[in-house]
């Protein structure tokens, strides 16, 4: 015996899972696009302070460079770490 059913369902189909490459499921546009910003601003800041602090004497590009790159981890670890761990912390443990 045939059972009533409806022909066309009302539910909707699940929708489809996406694979979660996790390397790649971190760089999503609004983090790609801070990590520019902070490149820009570490490149402007390390540019300025050498120039100001030792004029552009043999070896520049390559201590520019190296400062290059302690200001972006810097500003970086406290974008991406730092400040949110501050934000789960106040949200946790200090509800007002």
């Amino acid at each position: 015996m045939k059972q009533n059913t409806p022909r066309s369902s009302s539910r909707k189909p699940a929708p489809e899972k996406k694979a979660n490459n996790l390397p790649l499921a971190w760089f999503t546009p609004r983090r790609v696009r801070t990590l520019q910003v902070i490149f820009i601003i570490s490149l402007v800041l390390s540019l300025t302070l050498e120039l100001y602090v030792f004029g552009f004497p043999d070896g520049f590009f390559l201590r520019w460079l190296s400062a290059l790159m302690v200001f972006f981890l810097f500003i970086s670890v406290t974008v991406f770490g730092i400040i949110p761990l501050v934000n789960y912390v106040f949200k946790r443990w200090l509800p007002f």
